[in-house]
């Protein structure tokens, strides 16, 4: 009995006391937490997507969030306790007091609150709404190939101006898929490849760096080791333009890795020994969606222009690139005139136009520019002496380019007839031609007007 009076006589306390030592602890949490505030600012600093809280300096915020609920109980006790009871929380209070003071010294991080990620596999890029159902199909094919473990390179050709969406959704997609790939890499090839360059744009997307002078196959050594340590990785290389050496460039060919090409020539999918797929121009509902989308569905509340405003999107000609492009720079105008100011520039393929259309010409002039051979530009540009949307008769062609003498003479007839079609294909894999509906061949609109 005496024992228990003794324990009560030092748990004791009176009201003021306590109270005060309550004030102090509360003082010493709202010191923690400003200092717990100061490292989230650092920490969303230093913080992005190649980089994570060090651990320890996660689990201090874990114990500063813990100590908060611990103390808010605490204050609840306290001013739910009677005379006897409050003696018995004292020793609580100069604990947690402790607790709090340790915290706040551990919290004085001087080195950089995040390390280097591993499990980072690649950055999201911004892309937009995927439009009609051609691309939705291409796109369920290019996914059926890259979760085919038996397939290893994907080219996905077609004109430029299409297939750029399609592939950042992919590209986002497939950052998801984190048990099938380590890493995901999306490099945009420039039109004058350089090996060089190359390497550095792989380099930096593994969070690295080469050397400028080092040597050639040293270089392709490193990027091989560098790609080889990631696992099993994606390597989307973006309008890439010209063959490839693997070897030259260090591209492993490493089993369940992937590589989704994406060019204008077919010849280069064939280099690469791709698995193909062409990417085609929006159908024609979809295009008209797509040019409301853009131009603003306000339009259709504009019978007087309507017809006009049909017109210009029906000369984009499904190029989805044309669509944006064009349907951007006349958003918001509802005038007649403007409306058939800007289909005049676009059928006489007037300087302003140019300008507006000039990301789109741009692309497809170097389609032209990569036919070499002057005498295969001149076929091409006959082709552009048809009447817009006529389909063009195969055998008629190739014999206009025999009697013009665009085809070189030969021992026989048949030899040049051969070196017609193997033009025509080459004009085929350069995206310059389609073919028609009636199995002749025919002219994207936009190509016609770049021709």
């Amino acid at each position: 009995m005496d024992f228990l009076l003794t324990k009560i006589d030092e748990s004791w306390d009176t009201p003021t006391n306590l109270d005060e030592k309550m004030n102090d602890l509360k003082r010493k949490l709202e010191g923690l937490n400003a200092l717990t505030e100061d490292m989230k600012s650092r920490a969303s600093i230093e913080l992005h997507p190649r980089k994570k809280l060090r651990k320890e300096v996660e689990l201090w915020f874990k114990s500063v969030e813990r100590i908060n609920g611990e103390i808010q109980d605490l204050q609840q006790n306290v001013e739910e306790s009677n005379v006897v009871s409050r003696g018995f929380l004292k020793g609580n209070v100069f604990k947690k007091i402790q607790e709090v003071k340790e915290l706040f010294q551990q919290g004085k991080f001087v080195d950089c609150l995040v390390v280097d990620n591993p499990n980072w596999i690649g950055q999201t890029v911004s892309t937009t709404t995927l439009f009609g159902a051609t691309a939705k199909i291409c796109m369920e094919k290019i996914w059926a190939y890259l979760m085919d473990d038996d397939i290893q390179r994907i080219g996905v050709w077609g004109m430029g101006g299409v297939g750029k969406t399609t592939m950042k959704l992919i590209h986002n997609q497939l950052l998801k898929e984190t048990e099938k790939f380590d890493i995901v890499i999306w490099i945009t090839v420039s039109k004058e490849m350089n090996i060089i360059k190359l390497q550095n744009k792989i380099a930096r997307a593994m969070n690295a760096t080469l050397y400028e002078d080092e040597d050639e196959i040293i270089r392709a050594g490193i990027i091989y080791e560098m790609l080889t340590r990631k696992g099993k990785y994606v390597l989307i290389l973006d309008d890439l333009w010209d063959k490839l050496s693997f070897e030259e460039v260090g591209i492993p060919n490493s089993n369940g890795s992937k590589l989704l090409v994406t060019t204008r020539l077919l010849d280069v999918c064939h280099y690469l020994k791709c698995r193909e797929v062409k990417m085609s121009t929006l159908s024609q509902p979809d295009a008209w969606r797509l040019f409301l989308e853009k131009v603003g569905h306000d339009v259709l509340n504009h019978p007087s222009i309507l017809s006009i405003v049909e017109s210009v999107a029906e000369e984009c000609a499904g190029l989805p690139l044309a669509i944006v492009t064009i349907a951007s720079r006349m958003k918001g105008v509802r005038n007649a005139h403007e409306w058939r100011n800007a289909l005049h520039e676009l059928k006489g393929h007037v300087r302003s136009v140019n300008e507006i259309e000039g990301k789109v010409f741009q692309q497809l002039q170097f389609s032209y520019d990569r036919l070499e051979d002057e005498k295969v530009r001149h076929c091409f540009l006959r082709c552009a002496l048809y009447p817009e949307d006529w389909e063009i008769n195969i055998d008629e062609l190739i014999e206009l380019w025999i009697v013009e003498g665009l085809v070189e003479k030969m021992d026989n007839m048949q030899m040049e007839i051969d070196k017609g079609h193997t033009i025509l294909n080459k004009l085929e894999k350069n995206c310059l031609i389609e073919t028609g509906d009636r199995g002749g061949l025919k002219l994207h609109a936009v190509v016609r007007d770049m021709a």
